[in-house]
């Protein structure tokens, strides 16, 4: 396969290592996908369990597009023709689900998103972060409906290791609270899309403010994304297939999960969470 390295020059200019995963390639990729380029790109993800069946003219039929139009978008997720791109993607996709069995088709869905979440996962950015905990004053978590559960949660977790931190689900809150920060503040987004223009926004006003800015996201090319100093990318629910599933924060609760992990090495940390949770217990 030959490696697009104008793509892999940029990937490493902004800090990101290149995923060797179309799948992830697609979505890390698709807010700069032109519009007829998301159509394949979605359509693709409808239907990747039988694109290894079809050729590029029937692919450019189905998505209205032109065969130079699905040969450019294969180059852009890193693959030189629609064949290396077909072969590539037959790797990735799972054997056929068991539609019926609602208990297993729940269990398999839970099983790839951790399983996308862990070969999506930037060890060296993780670590960065839990640098960034250890040494910031204060934290803050902003996070908006379902992404706002889940700052809260790593508020509580946090707190239990003696850390300073609050988690903030008011719009207005975020602003105000990021008006306050400074240079030895950090402060973390939650979004899925990236595109939560509330959070983006408090994130850059905490930026101006000289805090460090992190952000958790599906998505590259977003205004989460460029605002943050460091971003950790997360695999979208929609991989999934299955358009009833709900469970948006499941990948940032894994992210979450490891930094929270990483950060009881720390002996202070440690003692500091058995502490509050032998009071909790003696409480009861």
């Amino acid at each position: 396969m030959r490696i697009d390295y104008t793509k892999v020059n940029m990937f490493w200019e902004r800090g990101i290592i290149m995923s060797s995963s179309v799948i992830d390639m697609l979505q890390l990729e698709y807010q700069r996908f032109s519009a007829k380029e998301k159509e394949i790109a979605d359509y693709v993800m409808r239907n990747k369990s039988s694109i290894n069946n079809i050729n590029i003219r029937d692919l450019a039929a189905y998505t209205n597009a032109s065969m130079s139009t699905i040969t450019r978008f294969c180059k852009k997720v890193g693959c030189s023709t629609f064949v290396d791109f077909k072969i590539r993607l037959n790797r990735e996709v799972d054997q056929p689900r068991n539609q019926t069995d609602f208990f297993i088709r729940t269990q398999q869905i839970h099983n790839d998103i951790i399983n996308a979440t862990a070969e999506m996962l930037d060890t060296d950015r993780i670590e960065q972060v839990v640098q960034y905990i250890k040494k910031a004053r204060r934290i803050y978590v902003y996070g908006l409906g379902s992404s706002g559960l889940s700052a809260l949660e790593f508020k509580y977790r946090l707190m239990r290791m003696d850390i300073v931190i609050d988690a903030v689900t008011d719009s207005h809150m975020m602003i105000m609270s990021a008006s306050l920060l400074g240079e030895d503040d950090l402060v973390i987004g939650l979004s899925n899309s990236g595109r939560t223009l509330e959070v983006s926004d408090a994130l850059n006003a905490a930026k101006k403010r000289g805090s460090k800015v992190v952000g958790i996201t599906n998505f590259d090319h977003t205004p989460l994304s460029e605002i943050s100093d460091l971003c950790i990318f997360t695999p979208d629910i929609g991989r999934t297939g299955d358009v009833n599933f709900i469970n948006s924060q499941l990948a940032i609760i894994y992210i979450l999960d490891v930094i929270s992990l990483l950060l009881l090495e720390d002996e202070h940390l440690l003692n500091a969470r058995q502490q509050t949770l032998k009071a909790l217990y003696s409480a009861e």
